[in-house]
């Protein structure tokens, strides 16, 4: 196996802040650094199972044990593995894994996993921490798809990329033909998104989320509490900054579930997700709008963004979209691999860097491959 093929496959592990488990895509990619084109394999997606209750915990700051961080790490990286097992491939190339974020502000970002069960099962090259050169640069380290999103979804026109996770982040691409696609490409995380639809199904259903926003979809808009709400989720976005530990918010939705009852407390929520969302892309030149992201199955979730929009913007679904983040973090590897890199200063605000963005485990017959 060497990394300088023309032709590679990658995969890509992602675990989100929602918890919900962990997804793995993998892809062919050909040729090398802005000019990657990539080919969709295949995708797997496993629960966390007990892990969930631990990491959430961890996510939540609640006091643990070293002995337990370390167990979750490691069961974290063999239950990677066991999801790049699901896609039956006879070749990988290199494997990037997002870990599972468990502290993200402006003062430290720590995406939990242990990268070596995944290099010592697949036998390729693991690349992890993919945030952390972008944080030593003075950046934010977030959001880190964009690059990726240029690659995998540019289009004719300029569009927007939604990924509707456990918070709302947003890409904002120009069309393909654009001469200088890295000075035009912007991204920004918007509000909560899914933490709040799911600390309601918690609170009303006993379930980790709301399947198909049946619940929102029984219920009704509270226009007394929309305004508030909507002042609050728009006080995210006027911070630009990138979003993370402590801004869940979920203290507010436990109180809106158990005044308005669950469904009328996630129908409104729903609308001010949508309003929210659609005021942060109103000041961009954006005709299309695709959504990604687990929050994309929850219709009344869509339907909201689709009437918020109007006729601002046409509004449908990524292809892949289920896949958008996993997709990503095998092109991000693919790309630091190159010597790209990542992430963007004007998105993030990182500075020059003189190094490979993320952590890597090697194999030992990759370590005489010329990098660039």
């Amino acid at each position: 196996m060497t990394l300088d093929q023309s032709t590679r496959i990658a995969v890509g592990i992602m675990t989100g802040t929602s918890l919900d488990g962990i997804d793995a895509c993998a892809l062919r990619l050909q040729g090398r650094g802005m000019e990657l084109r990539a080919e969709h394999l295949g995708f797997a997606s496993l629960p966390l199972d007990e892990l969930a209750d631990t990491l959430r915990r961890l996510s939540m700051g609640e006091p643990t044990s070293a002995r337990s961080i370390a167990m979750a790490r490691t069961r974290l990286g063999s239950r990677c593995s066991d999801a790049v097992d699901q896609l039956g491939l006879d070749r990988i190339d290199l494997i990037a894994v997002h870990g599972q974020t468990v502290h993200h502000d402006r003062n430290g970002s720590w995406q939990l996993i242990d990268p070596t069960p995944i290099a010592q099962r697949h036998r390729c090259a693991v690349v992890n921490d993919l945030r952390s050169l972008d944080r030593a640069a003075g950046g934010e380290g977030a959001p880190i798809t964009p690059m990726a999103d240029w690659i995998l979804h540019r289009g004719g026109g300029p569009r927007a990329i939604v990924n509707l996770g456990g918070f709302i982040n947003c890409t904002l691409l120009p069309a393909e033909h654009d001469p200088d696609p890295c000075s035009t490409i912007d991204g920004f995380d918007v509000c909560p998104c899914n933490h709040l639809l799911d600390a309601i199904a918690r609170s009303a259903l006993d379930r980790p989320f709301d399947e198909d926003g049946a619940m929102a979809r029984s219920g009704s808009t509270c226009m007394e509490q929309l305004a508030p709400l909507v002042a609050r989720l728009l006080e995210f976005r006027k911070q630009e900054r990138s979003l993370g530990s402590g801004d869940e918010d979920l203290a507010r939705m436990n109180s809106l579930a158990e005044h308005l009852g669950g469904a009328d407390a996630a129908a409104t929520t729903c609308a001010a997700i949508a309003t929210t969302l659609a005021r942060s892309l109103q000041p961009h030149a954006v005709h299309e709008v695709l959504l990604a992201g687990g929050g994309a199955m929850n219709r009344a979730l869509v339907e909201a963004i689709n009437d918020a929009m109007g006729e601002d913007a046409v509004v449908g679904r990524l292809e892949h979209g289920t896949q958008r983040e996993a997709a990503a973090m095998a092109v991000l590897g693919a790309l630091a691999w190159d010597g790209i890199a990542i992430t963007l200063p004007s998105v993030t605000g990182r500075a020059d860097t003189h190094a490979r963005d993320g952590s890597w485990v090697l194999p030992m017959e990759s370590l005489n491959v010329q990098t660039p």
